[in-house]
């Protein structure tokens, strides 16, 4: 994955929601293109920051057995603009969830300011098919170094 777009998770609650952050640094490859002299970060980007939260949200509930990959984006609402050196808090809910896929709501803001919310739908399949054997320790150093110090209720 070429961008890692949470930073910490602080909490989570198995099967039902997670917190993480996403500080935003001007070092980041894409604001040098997006936009020259006015850095704002992308809104796919913000996307992508609030579904990384949710994979981790419903891979770490399931304990490992299932891995979660995105399928649909709906309703995303981009409240404002965001920049360089703001500290970003991916919130991810479980609103609900069957065997095979989860909907999820998403709501990210910056200094208690709402800057996208929405829902999104997973779907949820054989994890040894996306993570094979020989690389599985790569994600379980992502997810060691993720859930370090975080809040868990089980």
């Amino acid at each position: 994955m070429r961008y890692l777009l949470i930073d910490k998770i602080t909490k989570i609650v198995y099967h039902k929601e997670l917190t993480a952050i996403k500080c935003v640094t001007v070092a980041e490859d894409y604001f040098f293109e997006h936009f020259a002299g006015y850095p704002v970060m992308p809104g796919a980007l913000q996307i992508e920051s609030a579904a990384q939260a949710a994979t981790a949200l419903l891979e770490v509930s399931n304990g490992f057995t299932k891995k979660a990959f995105l399928l649909m984006v709906e309703k995303i609402k981009f409240r404002r603009i965001v920049h360089p050196g703001e500290m970003l808090l991916v919130n991810v809910k479980i609103k609900s969830l069957k065997s095979d896929s989860a909907l999820i709501e998403a709501e990210i803001t910056s200094d208690g300011k709402r800057v996208m919310d929405g829902e999104m739908i997973f779907g949820l399949g054989d994890i040894d098919k996306f993570y094979p054997v020989k690389t599985r320790h790569l994600i379980d150093a992502f997810y060691d170094y993720w859930l370090k110090d975080a809040e868990i209720i089980k």
